[in-house]
């Protein structure tokens, strides 16, 4: 409808012109009408008895888009649009989703996230970051509103360069060097204790703790001698050189399907155990663990970095095995090759 003053044209002609002060009355919802921030001379009004929050935020003139993607353990994932509140809860509009091969532009209130699925939001800087920093999405493109301390920057650089000197000159433990670090750039500024707090990553933390009790069970069991036993059975007769290479291949492999912690944290007592078994220096196992644990390249679900490309850059499964392949077999071949060179079998 269009008011004109006391009066109201119900359904106007398309040609009708518009006059200063008119109002045009319409019944959208909010994303579809953001593109009227940007229009001069139009001014946007909720009508009377009805929440102003919407409008509000439809006039800011200080919001940003980013792209954020839904991470595999989101709570939002398989929860519909309107569960989620993103208004009233954030202050933010969902434009619209990307997931795999379709973008959908128009989204239900039924709408159920998947893992993966990439949303353009808009929100102010502030609003942005505080959806971002919930844990259940990682924003993938520019928007989030970071305090800039430059002048930090000598002092953060000169706290990484020592810590790293005094771990290389055994002054004392490398993690009370990592602790008083810390304790550093918290209290010169660098960082706050709120952003040093946020920056702790939980879920890896139990999980390296679940690990590490698992490889202490594997210990005090004996299980790790048992499967170092059997893999020594199966490589009898080779020489150290082929041994290793091959427990490299094996844990690059294993890799490809668990997280690069579990895998270093469960093989590395295996290796121990074998080169004890050989009667080899365990170094150049451990160090082998170390490089094909980290060396994911083939499939998606391997590292959580790989996850998250895959589904930003609509990736396939077998992009990653095409690429990543070749780079596991040449990490493979180098490793087996130039490990032993820098950690001899017998120092």
């Amino acid at each position: 409808n269009l008011v004109r003053g006391d009066t109201e044209l119900a359904d106007p002609a398309p040609d009708t012109r518009l006059e200063v002060g008119d109002r045009v009355v319409v019944h959208s919802r909010s994303d579809a009408m953001m593109a009227l921030r940007s229009s001069d001379g139009v001014g946007l009004q909720a009508p009377a008895g009805t929440a102003t929050h919407d409008v509000e935020t439809l006039r800011r003139r200080d919001l940003v888009m980013v792209e954020a993607i839904v991470g595999q353990t989101s709570r939002y994932i398989l929860r519909p649009i309107r569960d989620l509140d993103l208004l009233a809860r954030y202050g933010i509009h969902l434009v619209a989703v990307h997931r795999r091969d379709a973008s959908f532009a128009q989204i239900g209130e039924d709408f159920q996230l998947l893992g993966g699925d990439v949303l353009l939001v808009e929100g102010t800087p502030a609003q942005i970051q505080r959806f971002c920093d919930n844990g259940d999405l990682f924003a993938i493109t520019e928007g989030r509103q970071m305090t800039s301390r430059r002048h930090k920057a000598p002092v953060a650089l000169a706290t990484i360069v020592g810590v790293m000197l005094l771990a290389a000159l055994n002054v004392m433990p490398i993690e009370g060097l990592a602790l008083i670090g810390a304790a550093i750039v918290i209290a010169t500024g660098c960082l706050t204790s709120d952003e040093a707090y946020k920056s702790i990553e939980w879920p890896i933390l139990v999980l390296i703790f679940g690990m590490l009790a698992i490889s202490i069970a594997m210990r005090n069991s004996g299980l790790d001698q048992l499967l170092a036993g059997q893999l020594a059975a199966l490589g009898e007769g080779m020489s150290p050189w082929l041994m290793l290479s091959l427990v490299i291949l094996i844990t690059s492999v294993a890799t490809e399907a668990l997280s690069n912690n579990a895998i270093a944290v469960l093989f590395t007592p295996v290796a121990i155990g074998l080169a004890q078994q050989m009667g080899v220096d365990p170094r150049p196992f451990v160090v082998g663990v170390m490089f094909a644990a980290s060396c994911s390249f083939a499939t998606p679900i391997g590292y959580q970095t790989n996850t998250l490309v895959y589904s930003a850059g609509n990736y396939r499964f077998a992009d990653f095995a095409r690429l990543g392949v070749p780079m596991n077999v040449l990490t493979w071949l180098l490793c087996s090759v130039l490990i032993p060179l820098f950690w001899p079998f017998h120092p």
